[in-house]
């Protein structure tokens, strides 16, 4: 029995034992294969052809940093096989300013047999020096070389990023790219058919010539506006918009494919930077223009102005002593003061309540959210990068551009109607809101000069309220100015549309009629006459009557005084209707004369 169950012991011993042995081996294949799928992960996922036709590899690629700076192809090759390198995890790859070279590598998976055709961009024009080297079953296949370090005519191609085009054959490539620059480290990958490349580059050119042309047509308008009125605001905008337009075709690289000059490997960078000092300083001095900080926020307007002069200058020592990376720091410092500041003297005129102050507010903000976007966007944090994430900061400036705009027209507009009201005022007697002398002459002398020329006919009545002084004297001033309002309301009322009346001083009023022969003229005036005739004021409840006299002086068949009218015929007739009142006046008052 005992031998029974020793053997039995041995037998589940034995069973147990081999169960041990499986798994442990099992676990031990779930760990390798756990660390295989780590390693693949870390490794990076293939880019498989025809399937993938247009995107950022950013997820794609394995990169490590180069601190020594001199690291050959075969020691990074090397380094991809033997270490754990780090892999990208958004669509662009951003690693600072003025960072030690970075080498990357990712693989491109061919499925099909033929070979397929794509172009490989790097959407960032200011990297100094790019070298890409496709290697194949092992041996390099081509080394291709470029950069913004390198003449436009010997890029791999004529286009504004580093970019070419190569067909990739049936199987696996491996490409490796080292870059190095002094400018920000941002590195989107972009990956594209042929055809996806150049719908890609289409669209591109419409979105980008839209956004410039709106900006443009606004600078070009405000420009001629200054030209005319001379108000430095709207010479500033111009500036800004100009300025913006050109910094940003230099930083996406499209003003290089006109500079195709080689001016040194560091021109482009240097050029961005300062065309950055152009539409800084010039929106900062413009916000100040436009919103007049100097009246009521003066510490913020020194600062201001402070900021635009020290920082400029900081920069401009930088270029002197050939420091490219102080100087950049510079010029993103003065962006963001841009920024900053804008939204700022906003908020201050927001809460002194200035107008119009609630669109500039609104076009700092949206300007200063679309920079962020694109910023993170670049630097591959929180915002994914793409096409409309990378452009944000051409649409928030379009935007802004508009809304500036509308803050601009509506100020002409307030300006104008200033004007005009001004003018008005100086055409107008306040007292009974007809024209005075001025105001006569501006409107009659233009129908004067066309009837003239046509030969047509034209009068004159000149009117005067009798015992004027009377009212003065007797009831006041408060009542004489009362019996001007009336008659001047009467001679109002009876005027056609065409007619030109005035106050021409103290209790005399003019009236001119073109297109009325003296006849006719008579018959008005007496029309007039009896208006007056028939008004009645109450002083302490005494009701006084108004009365005037007339002169009229007119053409007789397109003639005054047997002769043809001329320009200078005008104040002769005005002069005859004169003489007629005076008649008038002798003959007892309250009727029409004729001289």
């Amino acid at each position: 029995m005992f031998l029974l169950f020793g053997h039995i012991d041995r037998k589940l011993a034995s069973f147990f034992a081999v169960c041990a042995r499986q798994w442990t081996v099992y676990v031990g294949y779930s760990v390798v294969l756990l660390l295989l799928s780590m390693r693949i992960s870390t490794a990076g996922e293939r880019v498989v052809v025809p399937q993938f036709n247009d995107g950022t590899l950013g997820k794609y690629t394995q990169y490590f940093q180069d601190q020594s700076g001199s690291l050959s192809f075969e020691q990074a090759h090397q380094i991809f096989k033997a270490s754990t390198v780090r892999q990208g995890n958004a669509n662009s790859i951003s690693l600072g300013l003025d960072v030690a070279p970075v080498w990357m590598k990712f693989t491109i998976h061919n499925l099909e047999v033929e070979a397929q055709n794509y172009r490989l961009s790097i959407e960032t024009p200011w990297l100094d020096y790019v070298d890409t080297w496709l290697v194949k079953d092992g041996q390099v296949v081509q080394h291709i070389q470029g950069g913004d370090a390198f003449p436009f005519a010997k890029r791999p191609m004529p286009y504004r990023f580093y970019a070419f085009e190569h067909p990739y054959s049936s199987g696996t490539t491996d490409v490796f790219i080292r870059i190095e620059t002094k400018g920000p480290m941002a590195i989107p990958i972009q990956f594209s058919s042929i055809e996806k490349a150049v719908q890609r580059d289409i669209n591109n050119g419409y979105q980008y010539g839209m956004l410039y042309g709106i900006m443009l047509a606004l600078a070009l308008y405000n420009l001629v506006l200054y030209v005319f009125i001379r108000q430095k605001e709207y010479g500033l905008y111009s500036v800004y918009l100009i300025g913006f337009v050109l910094n940003s075709l230099s930083y996406t690289g499209q003003l290089h494919t006109i500079i195709i000059e080689d001016y040194g490997p560091y021109f482009q960078d240097w050029l961005d930077i300062f065309l950055m000092i152009t539409y800084s300083v010039a929106g900062l001095h413009f916000a100040r223009a436009l919103l007049k900080t100097k009246d009521y926020a003066p510490r913020l307007d020194r600062f201001v102005l402070r900021t635009t002069v020290i920082i400029p200058m900081g920069m401009l020592i930088g270029f002197v002593l050939n420091q490219l990376f102080f100087s950049m720091l510079l010029a993103f410092l003065l962006n963001t003061c841009f920024v900053v500041l804008f939204v700022a003297m906003g908020v201050k005129a927001f809460t002194e309540q200035k107008p119009l102050a609630v669109i500039f507010l609104l076009s700092s903000v949206t300007a200063a959210i679309c920079i962020t976007v694109s910023t993170l966007a670049v630097a591959g944090f929180f915002v994914p990068y793409n096409d409309y994430t990378f452009k944000a900061i051409e649409v928030g400036m379009a935007v802004e551009a508009i809304l500036l705009a509308i803050i601009l027209a509506r100020q002409f507009r307030m300006a104008q109607l200033d004007k005009l009201i001004a003018e008005t005022y100086a055409r107008t007697d306040t007292l009974t809101q007809l024209n005075n002398r001025r105001g006569f002459q501006d409107l009659s002398q233009p129908i004067w000069q066309n009837l003239v020329r046509e030969k047509r006919e034209a009068s004159i009545v000149l009117i005067d309220i009798d015992y004027f002084k009377r009212f003065n004297d007797q009831y006041g001033h408060d009542i004489g100015d009362t019996v001007l309002k009336e008659v001047a309301q009467c001679i109002s009322k009876a005027c056609r549309k065409g007619d030109v009346s005035a106050r021409w001083g103290g209790e005399e009023f003019i009236v001119f009629l073109p297109e009325t022969a003296q006849s006719q003229a008579i018959v008005h005036a007496e029309r007039i006459r009896e208006a007056i005739s028939s008004l009645t004021l109450n002083v302490i409840r005494v009701p006084i009557s108004i009365t005037a006299s007339f002169g009229v002086a007119g053409t007789v068949n397109s003639k005054f005084i047997d002769q043809a009218l001329c320009m200078e015929t005008l104040e002769p007739m005005i002069n005859q209707a004169d003489r007629a009142l005076y008649v008038a006046k002798q003959s007892g008052k309250n009727q029409v004369q004729v001289n």
